[in-house]
Protein backbone atom coordinates (compact mmCIF):
# COMPACT_ATOMS: atom_id res chain seq x y z
CA UNK A 1 0.00 0.00 0.00
CA UNK A 2 1.01 3.61 -0.57
CA UNK A 3 2.70 5.55 2.24
CA UNK A 4 0.17 6.83 4.82
CA UNK A 5 0.98 10.51 4.27
CA UNK A 6 -0.02 10.35 0.60
CA UNK A 7 -3.30 8.44 1.07
CA UNK A 8 -4.66 11.30 3.17
CA UNK A 9 -4.75 13.45 0.03
CA UNK A 10 -6.67 12.77 -3.17
CA UNK A 11 -6.05 14.83 -6.29
CA UNK A 12 -4.49 17.51 -4.11
CA UNK A 13 -7.39 17.75 -1.62
CA UNK A 14 -7.81 16.33 1.90
CA UNK A 15 -9.35 12.90 1.36
CA UNK A 16 -12.80 13.64 2.91
CA UNK A 17 -13.14 16.83 0.85
CA UNK A 18 -12.13 15.05 -2.34
CA UNK A 19 -14.59 12.21 -1.73
CA UNK A 20 -17.52 14.59 -1.63
CA UNK A 21 -16.26 16.54 -4.62
CA UNK A 22 -16.19 13.35 -6.67
CA UNK A 23 -19.61 12.36 -5.29
CA UNK A 24 -21.00 15.69 -6.50
CA UNK A 25 -19.60 15.10 -10.00
CA UNK A 26 -21.18 11.65 -10.14
CA UNK A 27 -24.58 12.81 -8.87
CA UNK A 28 -25.00 16.60 -8.96
CA UNK A 29 -27.22 17.89 -6.20
CA UNK A 30 -27.29 14.57 -4.33
CA UNK A 31 -28.77 15.05 -0.84
CA UNK A 32 -26.11 12.67 0.45
CA UNK A 33 -23.41 15.29 -0.30
CA UNK A 34 -25.22 18.21 1.30
CA UNK A 35 -26.63 19.08 4.71
CA UNK A 36 -29.44 21.50 5.49
CA UNK A 37 -30.34 22.85 8.92
CA UNK A 38 -33.83 24.28 9.35
CA UNK A 39 -35.01 26.39 12.29
CA UNK A 40 -38.52 27.60 13.02
CA UNK A 41 -38.38 31.20 14.23
CA UNK A 42 -40.86 32.99 16.50
CA UNK A 43 -40.11 36.65 17.06
CA UNK A 44 -38.65 39.66 15.24
CA UNK A 45 -35.54 38.86 13.19
CA UNK A 46 -33.16 41.60 12.09
CA UNK A 47 -32.24 40.57 8.50
CA UNK A 48 -29.37 43.06 8.32
CA UNK A 49 -27.79 41.75 11.52
CA UNK A 50 -28.33 38.15 10.38
CA UNK A 51 -26.73 38.92 7.01
CA UNK A 52 -23.68 40.52 8.64
CA UNK A 53 -23.43 37.66 11.15
CA UNK A 54 -23.33 35.09 8.37
CA UNK A 55 -20.61 37.01 6.54
CA UNK A 56 -18.64 37.22 9.80
CA UNK A 57 -18.69 33.42 10.19
CA UNK A 58 -17.84 32.83 6.52
CA UNK A 59 -14.87 35.20 6.76
CA UNK A 60 -13.50 33.17 9.69
CA UNK A 61 -13.16 29.85 7.87
CA UNK A 62 -11.26 29.28 4.64
CA UNK A 63 -13.29 26.15 3.89
CA UNK A 64 -16.46 28.25 3.55
CA UNK A 65 -14.78 30.52 0.99
CA UNK A 66 -13.29 27.78 -1.17
CA UNK A 67 -13.99 27.03 -4.81
CA UNK A 68 -12.84 23.73 -6.31
CA UNK A 69 -11.95 23.48 -9.97
CA UNK A 70 -10.53 20.68 -12.06
CA UNK A 71 -7.29 21.59 -13.82
CA UNK A 72 -6.32 19.13 -16.54
CA UNK A 73 -2.61 19.24 -15.79
CA UNK A 74 -2.75 19.74 -12.02
CA UNK A 75 -5.72 17.76 -10.72
CA UNK A 76 -8.10 19.66 -8.45
CA UNK A 77 -7.30 23.22 -7.48
CA UNK A 78 -8.72 25.12 -4.51
CA UNK A 79 -9.17 28.88 -4.65
CA UNK A 80 -9.94 30.64 -1.37
CA UNK A 81 -11.96 33.80 -2.04
CA UNK A 82 -11.13 36.93 -0.09
CA UNK A 83 -13.71 37.68 2.65
CA UNK A 84 -14.97 40.78 0.87
CA UNK A 85 -15.53 38.94 -2.42
CA UNK A 86 -17.81 36.09 -1.33
CA UNK A 87 -21.01 37.75 -2.51
CA UNK A 88 -24.32 37.50 -0.70
CA UNK A 89 -24.74 34.55 1.67
CA UNK A 90 -28.31 35.25 2.85
CA UNK A 91 -31.45 35.26 0.72
CA UNK A 92 -34.59 36.78 2.25
CA UNK A 93 -38.09 35.89 1.04
CA UNK A 94 -41.46 37.15 2.24
CA UNK A 95 -44.38 34.81 1.75
CA UNK A 96 -47.49 33.57 3.50
CA UNK A 97 -46.80 31.03 6.30
CA UNK A 98 -48.63 28.30 4.40
CA UNK A 99 -46.21 28.63 1.49
CA UNK A 100 -43.01 28.28 3.53
CA UNK A 101 -42.54 24.53 3.06
CA UNK A 102 -42.35 24.55 -0.78
CA UNK A 103 -39.87 27.43 -0.58
CA UNK A 104 -37.71 25.50 1.91
CA UNK A 105 -37.80 22.33 -0.21
CA UNK A 106 -36.73 24.20 -3.33
CA UNK A 107 -33.87 25.90 -1.52
CA UNK A 108 -32.63 22.69 0.12
CA UNK A 109 -32.67 20.78 -3.19
CA UNK A 110 -30.71 23.45 -5.07
CA UNK A 111 -27.30 22.00 -6.07
CA UNK A 112 -23.99 23.74 -5.46
CA UNK A 113 -21.74 24.64 -8.39
CA UNK A 114 -18.50 24.02 -6.53
CA UNK A 115 -16.35 25.83 -9.07
CA UNK A 116 -18.44 29.03 -8.77
CA UNK A 117 -20.46 28.90 -5.53
CA UNK A 118 -19.05 29.06 -2.03
CA UNK A 119 -20.20 25.86 -0.26
CA UNK A 120 -22.65 27.52 2.14
CA UNK A 121 -25.79 29.59 1.70
CA UNK A 122 -28.72 30.66 3.87
CA UNK A 123 -32.38 31.54 3.47
CA UNK A 124 -34.64 33.54 5.77
CA UNK A 125 -38.35 33.07 5.06
CA UNK A 126 -40.58 35.53 6.88
CA UNK A 127 -44.35 36.13 6.80
CA UNK A 128 -45.67 38.74 4.43
CA UNK A 129 -48.13 41.25 5.85
CA UNK A 130 -49.45 38.97 8.61
CA UNK A 131 -47.13 38.45 11.61
CA UNK A 132 -46.31 34.81 12.27
CA UNK A 133 -43.58 32.23 12.39
CA UNK A 134 -40.64 32.36 10.03
CA UNK A 135 -37.99 29.87 8.99
CA UNK A 136 -34.22 30.04 8.69
CA UNK A 137 -32.26 27.43 6.78
CA UNK A 138 -28.56 26.98 6.15
CA UNK A 139 -27.40 24.61 3.40
CA UNK A 140 -23.79 23.49 3.21
CA UNK A 141 -21.88 21.12 0.97
CA UNK A 142 -19.89 18.33 2.58
CA UNK A 143 -16.73 19.38 0.75
CA UNK A 144 -16.52 22.09 3.45
CA UNK A 145 -18.83 20.99 6.23
CA UNK A 146 -19.57 18.07 8.55
CA UNK A 147 -21.68 17.52 11.65
CA UNK A 148 -19.06 18.97 13.99
CA UNK A 149 -18.80 22.02 11.74
CA UNK A 150 -22.50 22.71 12.30
CA UNK A 151 -21.96 23.14 16.04
CA UNK A 152 -19.09 25.57 15.42
CA UNK A 153 -21.04 27.44 12.73
CA UNK A 154 -24.22 28.09 14.72
CA UNK A 155 -22.32 28.94 17.91
CA UNK A 156 -20.31 31.61 16.08
CA UNK A 157 -23.38 32.84 14.22
CA UNK A 158 -25.25 33.26 17.52
CA UNK A 159 -22.35 35.20 19.08
CA UNK A 160 -22.04 37.55 16.10
CA UNK A 161 -25.79 38.23 15.93
CA UNK A 162 -25.95 39.00 19.66
CA UNK A 163 -23.26 41.66 19.32
CA UNK A 164 -24.68 43.23 16.17
CA UNK A 165 -28.27 43.60 17.38
CA UNK A 166 -26.94 45.41 20.45
CA UNK A 167 -24.99 47.84 18.32
CA UNK A 168 -21.59 46.29 19.00
CA UNK A 169 -19.05 45.16 16.41
CA UNK A 170 -19.07 41.41 15.69
CA UNK A 171 -16.29 39.25 17.13
CA UNK A 172 -13.03 39.68 15.21
CA UNK A 173 -12.28 37.26 12.42
CA UNK A 174 -9.74 34.63 13.44
CA UNK A 175 -9.31 32.68 10.24
CA UNK A 176 -9.13 28.89 10.37
CA UNK A 177 -7.32 27.07 7.58
CA UNK A 178 -8.93 23.66 7.04
CA UNK A 179 -6.25 22.34 4.72
CA UNK A 180 -3.45 23.35 7.07
CA UNK A 181 -5.16 21.79 10.07
CA UNK A 182 -5.63 18.58 8.07
CA UNK A 183 -1.95 18.61 7.13
CA UNK A 184 -0.85 19.27 10.70
CA UNK A 185 -2.90 16.33 11.97
CA UNK A 186 -1.29 14.04 9.41
CA UNK A 187 2.23 15.19 10.26
CA UNK A 188 1.62 14.74 13.99
CA UNK A 189 1.32 10.95 13.58
CA UNK A 190 4.28 8.81 14.55
CA UNK A 191 5.77 6.29 12.15
CA UNK A 192 4.48 3.52 14.41
CA UNK A 193 0.94 4.89 14.15
CA UNK A 194 1.22 5.12 10.38
CA UNK A 195 2.39 1.52 10.08
CA UNK A 196 -0.40 0.31 12.38
CA UNK A 197 -2.98 2.18 10.29
CA UNK A 198 -1.80 0.54 7.09
CA UNK A 199 -1.79 -2.90 8.72
CA UNK A 200 -5.42 -2.32 9.68
CA UNK A 201 -6.22 -1.21 6.14
CA UNK A 202 -4.71 -4.40 4.70
CA UNK A 203 -7.04 -6.48 6.87
CA UNK A 204 -10.00 -4.89 5.07
CA UNK A 205 -8.85 -5.75 1.55
CA UNK A 206 -11.21 -8.23 -0.05
CA UNK A 207 -14.06 -7.98 2.45
CA UNK A 208 -17.18 -9.40 0.77
CA UNK A 209 -20.37 -7.43 0.27
CA UNK A 210 -23.10 -7.99 2.81
CA UNK A 211 -25.56 -10.38 1.08
CA UNK A 212 -28.61 -8.17 1.42
CA UNK A 213 -31.75 -9.19 -0.48
CA UNK A 214 -33.34 -6.98 -3.08
CA UNK A 215 -36.96 -5.86 -3.00
CA UNK A 216 -39.13 -7.30 -5.76
CA UNK A 217 -40.36 -5.58 -7.82
CA UNK A 218 -37.33 -3.25 -7.76
CA UNK A 219 -37.84 0.08 -5.99
CA UNK A 220 -36.09 3.39 -6.61
CA UNK A 221 -32.41 3.03 -5.72
CA UNK A 222 -31.27 5.25 -2.88
CA UNK A 223 -34.67 6.42 -1.59
CA UNK A 224 -34.91 6.12 2.20
CA UNK A 225 -37.43 5.13 4.81
CA UNK A 226 -36.95 4.62 8.52
CA UNK A 227 -38.12 2.31 11.26
CA UNK A 228 -38.06 3.40 14.90
CA UNK A 229 -36.89 0.81 17.42
CA UNK A 230 -38.06 1.12 21.00
CA UNK A 231 -35.76 0.06 23.84
CA UNK A 232 -37.53 -0.22 27.17
CA UNK A 233 -36.25 0.45 30.68
CA UNK A 234 -35.32 -3.22 31.02
CA UNK A 235 -33.11 -3.07 27.92
CA UNK A 236 -31.41 0.14 29.04
CA UNK A 237 -30.62 -1.33 32.46
CA UNK A 238 -29.16 -4.47 30.88
CA UNK A 239 -27.04 -2.45 28.46
CA UNK A 240 -25.60 -0.25 31.20
CA UNK A 241 -24.90 -3.21 33.48
CA UNK A 242 -23.25 -5.27 30.75
CA UNK A 243 -21.05 -2.35 29.68
CA UNK A 244 -19.83 -1.88 33.25
CA UNK A 245 -19.05 -5.56 33.73
CA UNK A 246 -17.21 -5.76 30.41
CA UNK A 247 -15.38 -2.45 31.11
CA UNK A 248 -16.58 -1.07 27.80
CA UNK A 249 -19.22 1.34 26.50
CA UNK A 250 -22.92 0.83 25.68
CA UNK A 251 -21.93 1.36 22.02
CA UNK A 252 -20.01 -1.92 22.09
CA UNK A 253 -23.10 -3.79 23.28
CA UNK A 254 -25.39 -2.13 20.71
CA UNK A 255 -22.97 -2.56 17.79
CA UNK A 256 -22.37 -6.22 18.65
CA UNK A 257 -26.12 -6.77 18.60
CA UNK A 258 -26.33 -5.02 15.22
CA UNK A 259 -23.61 -7.27 13.77
CA UNK A 260 -25.33 -10.40 15.07
CA UNK A 261 -28.70 -9.21 13.74
CA UNK A 262 -27.21 -8.54 10.29
CA UNK A 263 -25.53 -11.95 10.28
CA UNK A 264 -28.76 -13.72 11.18
CA UNK A 265 -30.88 -11.62 8.81
CA UNK A 266 -28.64 -11.97 5.74
CA UNK A 267 -26.66 -15.15 6.33
CA UNK A 268 -23.40 -13.24 5.85
CA UNK A 269 -20.40 -14.52 7.81
CA UNK A 270 -17.77 -11.99 6.70
CA UNK A 271 -18.71 -8.33 6.20
CA UNK A 272 -17.85 -4.81 7.29
CA UNK A 273 -19.93 -2.22 9.13
CA UNK A 274 -19.24 1.48 8.61
CA UNK A 275 -18.57 3.55 11.71
CA UNK A 276 -18.49 7.32 11.08
CA UNK A 277 -15.68 9.04 12.99
CA UNK A 278 -15.08 12.76 13.47
CA UNK A 279 -11.55 12.74 12.02
CA UNK A 280 -10.58 15.52 14.45
CA UNK A 281 -7.49 14.64 16.44
CA UNK A 282 -5.98 18.04 17.22
CA UNK A 283 -7.11 20.94 19.38
CA UNK A 284 -7.14 23.27 16.36
CA UNK A 285 -9.56 20.98 14.52
CA UNK A 286 -12.23 21.39 17.20
CA UNK A 287 -12.81 25.04 16.23
CA UNK A 288 -12.28 24.63 12.48
CA UNK A 289 -15.07 24.33 9.95
CA UNK A 290 -14.27 21.79 7.25
CA UNK A 291 -14.90 18.20 6.23
CA UNK A 292 -12.88 15.97 8.57
CA UNK A 293 -15.41 13.18 9.00
CA UNK A 294 -14.41 9.75 7.75
CA UNK A 295 -15.63 6.18 7.83
CA UNK A 296 -13.91 3.41 9.75
CA UNK A 297 -14.99 0.04 8.32
CA UNK A 298 -14.99 -2.62 11.04
CA UNK A 299 -14.71 -6.13 9.64
CA UNK A 300 -16.55 -8.96 11.38
CA UNK A 301 -15.87 -12.63 10.73
CA UNK A 302 -17.66 -15.59 12.24
CA UNK A 303 -20.64 -17.86 11.75
CA UNK A 304 -21.33 -19.21 15.24
CA UNK A 305 -23.37 -17.75 18.07
CA UNK A 306 -20.41 -16.99 20.38
CA UNK A 307 -21.35 -13.66 21.97
CA UNK A 308 -17.97 -13.22 23.66
CA UNK A 309 -16.12 -13.56 20.36
CA UNK A 310 -18.44 -11.07 18.66
CA UNK A 311 -18.13 -8.60 21.53
CA UNK A 312 -14.34 -8.88 21.60
CA UNK A 313 -14.19 -8.15 17.85
CA UNK A 314 -16.37 -5.10 18.39
CA UNK A 315 -14.34 -3.72 21.30
CA UNK A 316 -11.09 -4.14 19.34
CA UNK A 317 -12.59 -2.47 16.27
CA UNK A 318 -13.95 0.48 18.24
CA UNK A 319 -10.54 1.00 19.86
CA UNK A 320 -8.87 1.12 16.43
CA UNK A 321 -11.45 3.52 15.04
CA UNK A 322 -10.98 5.84 18.03
CA UNK A 323 -7.21 5.68 17.70
CA UNK A 324 -6.86 6.38 13.99
CA UNK A 325 -9.96 8.43 12.97
CA UNK A 326 -9.07 7.81 9.33
CA UNK A 327 -9.08 5.00 6.80
CA UNK A 328 -7.60 5.08 3.25
CA UNK A 329 -10.86 3.84 1.75
CA UNK A 330 -9.96 4.44 -1.88
CA UNK A 331 -6.81 2.34 -1.62
CA UNK A 332 -8.58 -0.51 0.16
CA UNK A 333 -11.27 -0.53 -2.54
CA UNK A 334 -8.74 -0.43 -5.39
CA UNK A 335 -6.83 -3.39 -3.97
CA UNK A 336 -9.99 -5.43 -3.34
CA UNK A 337 -10.63 -6.07 -7.02
CA UNK A 338 -13.87 -5.65 -9.00
CA UNK A 339 -16.99 -4.92 -6.95
CA UNK A 340 -20.67 -4.48 -7.69
CA UNK A 341 -20.93 -0.84 -8.86
CA UNK A 342 -24.48 -0.62 -7.47
CA UNK A 343 -23.34 -1.37 -3.91
CA UNK A 344 -21.49 0.90 -1.47
CA UNK A 345 -17.84 -0.21 -1.53
CA UNK A 346 -16.66 -2.11 1.58
CA UNK A 347 -19.67 -1.31 3.79
CA UNK A 348 -23.33 -1.64 2.94
CA UNK A 349 -24.44 -1.26 6.57
CA UNK A 350 -23.53 1.47 9.06
CA UNK A 351 -23.75 2.12 12.78
CA UNK A 352 -24.14 5.73 13.96
CA UNK A 353 -24.07 6.74 17.60
CA UNK A 354 -24.58 10.26 18.88
CA UNK A 355 -25.64 12.24 21.90
CA UNK A 356 -29.30 13.27 22.10
CA UNK A 357 -28.66 17.01 21.76
CA UNK A 358 -30.49 19.53 19.63
CA UNK A 359 -28.58 21.89 17.40
CA UNK A 360 -28.71 25.32 19.04
CA UNK A 361 -29.18 28.71 17.41
CA UNK A 362 -29.58 31.74 19.65
CA UNK A 363 -30.96 34.92 18.07
CA UNK A 364 -31.79 37.72 20.52
CA UNK A 365 -35.55 37.94 21.28
CA UNK A 366 -36.28 35.11 18.83
CA UNK A 367 -37.27 31.56 19.72
CA UNK A 368 -35.31 29.21 17.44
CA UNK A 369 -36.37 25.56 17.21
CA UNK A 370 -34.29 23.14 15.15
CA UNK A 371 -36.43 20.97 12.87
CA UNK A 372 -34.54 17.81 11.83
CA UNK A 373 -35.32 16.63 8.31
CA UNK A 374 -34.89 13.08 7.05
CA UNK A 375 -32.40 12.82 4.21
CA UNK A 376 -33.93 11.37 1.09
CA UNK A 377 -30.84 9.44 -0.05
CA UNK A 378 -27.96 7.53 1.50
CA UNK A 379 -24.91 5.73 0.24
CA UNK A 380 -25.45 3.04 2.87
CA UNK A 381 -28.19 0.51 2.34
CA UNK A 382 -28.85 0.04 6.05
CA UNK A 383 -27.99 2.35 8.93
CA UNK A 384 -28.70 1.87 12.61
CA UNK A 385 -28.77 5.25 14.35
CA UNK A 386 -28.67 5.34 18.15
CA UNK A 387 -29.09 8.43 20.36
CA UNK A 388 -28.02 8.70 23.98
CA UNK A 389 -29.61 11.22 26.32
CA UNK A 390 -31.93 10.67 29.25
CA UNK A 391 -32.77 7.37 27.50
CA UNK A 392 -31.63 5.40 24.46
CA UNK A 393 -33.61 5.70 21.24
CA UNK A 394 -32.88 4.14 17.88
CA UNK A 395 -34.05 3.90 14.29
CA UNK A 396 -33.09 1.86 11.25
CA UNK A 397 -32.81 3.90 8.07
CA UNK A 398 -33.10 1.65 5.05
CA UNK A 399 -33.06 2.05 1.31
CA UNK A 400 -36.34 0.95 -0.19
CA UNK A 401 -34.59 -1.06 -2.91
CA UNK A 402 -33.16 -3.27 -0.14
CA UNK A 403 -35.90 -3.57 2.47
CA UNK A 404 -39.62 -3.12 2.40
CA UNK A 405 -41.45 -2.06 5.57
CA UNK A 406 -42.24 -5.60 6.63
CA UNK A 407 -38.64 -6.79 6.47
CA UNK A 408 -37.44 -3.61 8.16
CA UNK A 409 -39.73 -4.45 11.06
CA UNK A 410 -38.29 -7.97 11.20
CA UNK A 411 -34.74 -6.59 11.31
CA UNK A 412 -35.68 -4.09 14.03
CA UNK A 413 -37.20 -6.85 16.15
CA UNK A 414 -34.16 -9.03 15.58
CA UNK A 415 -31.76 -6.27 16.68
CA UNK A 416 -33.77 -5.56 19.82
CA UNK A 417 -33.71 -9.28 20.66
CA UNK A 418 -29.94 -9.43 20.09
CA UNK A 419 -29.42 -6.42 22.39
CA UNK A 420 -30.96 -8.46 25.20
CA UNK A 421 -29.02 -11.59 24.20
CA UNK A 422 -25.65 -9.83 24.23
CA UNK A 423 -26.30 -7.94 27.45
CA UNK A 424 -27.63 -10.98 29.31
CA UNK A 425 -24.70 -13.10 28.14
CA UNK A 426 -22.31 -10.65 29.78
CA UNK A 427 -24.41 -10.23 32.94
CA UNK A 428 -24.86 -13.99 33.43
CA UNK A 429 -21.28 -15.04 32.66
CA UNK A 430 -20.18 -17.03 35.77
CA UNK A 431 -16.52 -16.11 35.17
CA UNK A 432 -17.22 -12.45 36.00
Amino acid sequence: MTAPASVRWLAGLPAPQARYWFAEQMSPGSPDAMDSFVFRLSGPVDPTALRRSLRNVVCRHNALRSLIRREKSRGLQVTVIEPGDTGEVLEVRRTDPGAHEPVLREFIARPFRLDRDIPVRALLVVPGDVPGQGHFVVSAHHTAFDGWSATVFFSELSDAYRELVHGNPPPPCRTSDYRQVWRDQSEAETETDQQALMEWARELVGVPDLPLPRVSPPAASGALREKSVALGTRHIGLIAGAARLKATTPNAILLTAWVRALRSFTGGTDFAVALPVSGRTSLASTTTIGCFVSVAPLRFRGSDADVDSDLDQTIAGLARALRFQFMPLEQVVSESGPRDPHRTPLCQAAFVSQEQTDLTLRLADVECVHIPRLKTESAFELTLEVWFGGEISARIRHRVDVLDDQRATLLADLWRSEVETVARSVMEDPSR
